[in-house]
């Protein structure tokens, strides 16, 4: 039976987990076998360990994640850690049967890091490592909506983010979805175009 590996990016405040969450019951609703991978968690620890370095050294954490050093740490990390638990874990995922839809994948990674004015450590490498979605949705917002889930963020950060994932879509050639809509509607959506893609 065929299964697929569905990735959801997009700015902050556009719901990527809301709505893989909801993707992920839906889908499991109506039949399908779908298990829910948290991306992220995978990057917290050692994004964690660089955060409080730069607490410690005072020092500005996007001066520190461009150092050499912490490229090399994030380098080994990729290799050792994140790319063994990632792969392994959709791969047995699908081998028992599981389609997999997570709400971040390699390419929030690259546009985090596109932010920094720098590549991801080993990111062709990644690429080519990393099992490559079936389908992958790039949410969309309007600045207004991002900022009020966001409001941390400037109305400059959230611009240059969209501008970012703009790019990342065309690049990879992702599916924009606009999530200005009902939640009900972009959900039905979405779960019409993974059903397609079985």
């Amino acid at each position: 039976m065929r299964t697929l590996l569905v990735t959801l990016s997009g700015t902050h405040g556009t719901g990527k987990s809301t709505n893989a969450g909801r993707i992920y019951y839906l889908l499991n609703g109506s039949g399908r076998k779908f298990s829910y991978l948290r991306h992220q968690d995978l990057l917290d620890p050692f994004g964690f360990i660089v955060r409080r370095a730069a607490r410690i050294l005072h020092v500005d954490v996007n001066y520190l994640e461009r150092s050499t050093p912490v490229r090399i740490l994030w380098s080994l990390y990729f290799l050792v850690i994140y790319c063994p638990i990632l792969v392994g874990g959709i791969g047995l995922r699908r081998r028992f049967g599981y389609s997999v839809v997570t709400d971040r994948y390699i390419y929030d990674l690259i546009v985090g890091f596109w932010g920094n004015r720098q590549r991801v450590p080993l990111e062709h490498l990644l690429i080519w490592v990393l099992p490559r979605p079936d389908i992958s949705f790039v949410l969309e917002a309007e600045n207004s909506r991002i900022l009020a889930a966001r409001p941390e963020h400037t109305d400059d950060f959230i611009r240059n983010e969209k501008r970012l994932y703009n790019r990342l879509a065309d690049h990879f050639g992702l599916k924009k979805i606009s999530t200005s809509e009902s939640m009900q509607a972009v959900w039905k959506r979405m779960a019409a175009d993974i059903e397609s893609s079985f």
